[in-house]
């Protein structure tokens, strides 16, 4: 009894029907996450810097140099927004497949954590973040 119920359970995941991530982003809500994340992926690919700086949730840091920088508005955004969304971080937003993202108390991850959404209190609307555009994990600094 317990092979089959082990197999049933195998079955399911990878059909992608039941994972721990599929129940925390239906917790966030799984249509309004899909929709997040193409208008996010949307406006990257279309250097919509305005329409991206809307998703922010500010301060956010990033990194520049080397070292942390806290933006504190839209329009310091804008003038780092090369820096936070260069080429590794814009090529890995663009691959993102809505059934990879994964998901935690802290939000869903987009990329290799170089990207993290949440609800935000004020709005309840879907926000970046964490830009982490130089995190330690990246190939570059290895």
């Amino acid at each position: 009894m317990r092979k089959a119920a082990a197999i049933l359970v195998l079955i399911v995941a990878a059909a992608g029907l039941s994972t721990a991530d599929d129940q925390c982003i239906a917790q966030f809500g799984s249509a309004a996450v899909k929709q997040f994340l193409r208008d996010f992926q949307a406006a990257v690919a279309t250097d919509d810097r305005s329409r991206v700086a809307q998703m922010v949730e500010f301060p956010i840091s990033i990194q520049v140099s080397g070292k942390p920088k806290r933006l504190r508005n839209r329009s310091e955004l804008l003038k780092y927004y090369d820096v936070a969304f260069d080429t590794k971080v814009k090529g890995l937003i663009a691959e993102q497949q809505f059934n990879e993202l994964f998901c935690n108390w802290q939000g869903i991850m987009i990329g290799r954590g170089e990207i993290w959404v949440n609800k935000v209190s004020s709005s309840r609307q879907f926000r970046i973040i964490a830009i982490n555009n130089n995190p330690p994990w990246s190939p570059k600094n290895k």
